[in-house]
């Protein structure tokens, strides 16, 4: 018996699920927050979601849904075209390739990874964003980013975890 459509585009729409998670990040991000001294600085919510992905579900976030996703964050966010698109895919493409390593390894092993992972694509955005602008972007909003980026993480990744067990058991 030929599931229904219903059936067909829930399992569509639970597929869909960790794009539609990076880009609900995205929109977080451009919230408007007030906090003392942050003003520039955010966290890369975005780059979370991507890695998350890529090392648990590498087959529902593809390289090409990663630059898709860091276009139009580029677009949103008023970045150089193309910087996010690439920092995302570097991400995306490494991360997945070792998936195999984080699985059954304690949450910690995951959080360093990332950590590890974060910083070159944090700098590599800020050194492209910096070159197509023409000056020099404030180093330390980036840093300040970084940390709250992996402070931040274990929160993001326990979110889409839960997300992850109640939704994705049956993709």
């Amino acid at each position: 018996m030929k599931p229904g459509v219903w059936h067909r585009l829930d399992i569509i729409a639970r597929g869909l699920f960790p794009a539609f998670s990076v880009f609900a990040l995205l929109l977080i991000n451009l919230l408007p927050l007030s906090v003392p001294l942050l003003s520039t600085a955010s966290p890369a919510l975005a780059l979370m979601a991507v890695f998350y992905w890529s090392v648990n579900r590498p087959d529902l976030l593809t390289a090409v849904t990663a630059f898709l996703l860091g276009l139009l964050q580029d677009l949103l966010m008023g970045l150089p075209l193309g910087v996010s698109s690439l920092v995302l895919v570097l991400v995306q493409t490494g991360s997945a390739s070792q998936g195999r390593f984080f699985h059954n390894k304690p949450f910690s092993v995951m959080w360093w990874g990332f950590a590890l992972v974060a910083i070159p694509a944090l700098l590599v955005q800020w050194l492209l964003s910096s070159a197509l602008i023409g000056a020099l972007l404030p180093f330390k909003a980036t840093m300040i980013s970084y940390v709250l980026t992996a402070a931040l993480f274990p929160i993001v990744a326990w979110v889409l975890a839960r997300a992850q067990n109640t939704l994705l058991r049956y993709v």
